[in-house]
């Protein structure tokens, strides 16, 4: 009776999200994968093609893959700094330098800010107009033409120091919490060895943090083969073949152009990618745990 009682708890509580969750995530899913085999414009009958959408998205000259290059750019290069930043930052504020909190809450800033207005924002900022920040302070320098930094050939690179700014402050404090979760014990043991910061911050904080430093990553990865806001706004909704990523991509073919099923069939893909990344992240980055 008491079990009876349990499970009926139970399924009240869970019942509800679960159902909500199975009718507005999985069902989608499915239906994703359903219409990626379709040729459907949204509006009519949908013709069933197998797996020619994903032929032609693989197919040499295809828009996919370059955008699968894309997206691995702003996945690597904005996340070397991303990680290398937060982990200088968090290492200084966990030594109590002054000033500690007040740049806790500096770095973390722009992340209360949606992916749109920061993009907004740096739209300003790169400006060729007397607005431009950036182009403003070219010609204090003597630069007498403005640079169009926000044009195709070069958005992506421009979006390297957004992604940047707008992303070091939630790996900080990641990072932070979990510095400040190792005991200061060992710390004071390494000093009275006479191990440097540098010796202590590679033999007893990476160490010890390397699971957190892990998820870290996978965030990275999974945010860089998802990235789409900033493209899109700065593209004025209307990426090039130059910069378009695999969720601009996507968004074009179903909402621009119509292409369901070849839209959904990159869903697809990108689901896929994201997948297969996240477990390659875990697989290289897995090491022995350590207690403590």
């Amino acid at each position: 009776m008491k079990n009876r009682g349990q499970n009926l708890f139970i399924a009240t509580f869970l019942g509800p999200p679960l159902l909500l969750y199975a009718v507005f995530v999985l069902m989608p899913a499915v239906n994703a994968f359903r219409y990626s085999l379709t040729r459907w414009d949204g509006l009519g009958p949908a013709s069933w093609v197998g797996l020619a959408n994903f032929r032609a998205i693989l197919a040499s000259g295809s828009e996919f893959l370059p955008a699968i290059g894309h997206n691995l750019f702003l996945t690597f290069v904005p996340g070397v700094g991303i990680l290398s930043l937060a982990l200088f930052f968090a290492y200084s504020i966990h030594q109590r330098i002054r000033g500690g909190r007040l740049y806790r809450v500096a770095f973390f800033f722009p992340n209360v800010i949606s992916g749109v207005a920061v993009a907004l924002l740096w739209v300003l900022i790169y400006s060729t107009s007397d607005v431009g920040l950036l182009n403003g302070l070219l010609k204090l320098m003597g630069h007498t033409q403005p640079i169009p930094f926000t044009e195709s050939g070069r958005l992506l690179w421009a979006i390297v120091p957004m992604s940047i700014w707008s992303g070091t402050g939630f790996f900080m404090v990641l990072f932070l919490a979990a510095m400040e979760n190792i005991p200061e014990t060992y710390y004071e043991a390494a000093k009275l060895d006479g191990a440097s910061s540098a010796v202590q911050f590679r033999s007893i904080t990476l160490p010890l943090m390397w699971d957190v430093l892990t998820t870290g990553i996978v965030f990275l990865v999974v945010g860089g083969l998802k990235f789409f806001d900033a493209v899109y706004v700065m593209e004025n909704g209307r990426p090039s073949g130059s910069t378009h990523t695999m969720s601009t991509l996507m968004y074009s073919k179903v909402f621009q152009e119509y292409n369901v099923g070849y839209g959904t069939a990159i869903s697809v893909m990108l689901f896929l990618l994201v997948l297969a990344a996240t477990a390659a992240s875990l697989r290289l980055m897995r090491r022995e745990r350590l207690e403590y």
